[in-house]
């Protein structure tokens, strides 16, 4: 089982997305890198930001977002194979999605050194707080960092064990 099936992984990592403009692979990405690398500093953080932000808006977002649409009956329209596009366009949206894990997964191999030894929970508490900061996330309505720390909670012992 991966991380974001843990249970109460996924709504948590979707409500910081959704209410706080933090992206879940990011998330998921900065608890992988301080478990495995040294502490990715704000330049790299920055850097994964650039990377995946145009990516995530021309093309995750837009997947998301008629798939999400496909959920409600449209008038006139064959509901099964609306329903079958629907599922498509998930397995399209979920593609999208490796892309960017792969795209991070490069950044930290290139970019950061090992850490020796694994297990980092302290790096990984300060690259998810790190890359909040720098989304903005603590200006928005509703967040605490009780929200990443129950993330954390939830994720750090599986992800210290797996890539992203």
């Amino acid at each position: 089982m991966g991380a974001y099936e843990r249970p109460g992984v996924e709504p948590l990592a979707l409500a910081l997305q959704d209410r706080h403009g933090l992206n879940v692979n990011m998330l998921l990405w900065c608890l992988w890198c301080g478990a495995y690398f040294r502490e990715p500093g704000e330049l790299v953080i920055r850097k994964a930001i650039d990377q995946t932000h145009r990516w995530n808006h021309e093309v995750t977002k837009p997947l998301r977002a008629a798939r999400t649409a496909l959920k409600f009956v449209f008038p006139g329209a064959d509901i099964e194979r609306q329903g079958a596009l629907r599922l498509k366009i998930k397995d399209d949206e979920l593609a999208a999605e490796r892309i960017e894990l792969d795209t991070l997964e490069r950044l930290a191999l290139d970019a950061l050194a090992a850490a020796s030894p694994p297990g980092g929970t302290e790096r990984a508490r300060r690259a998810v707080a790190l890359y909040a900061r720098l989304a903005g996330a603590a200006r928005t309505p509703g967040f605490t960092v009780s929200l990443l720390e129950e993330l954390i909670a939830n994720t750090l012992d599986l992800v210290e064990s797996k890539t992203p």
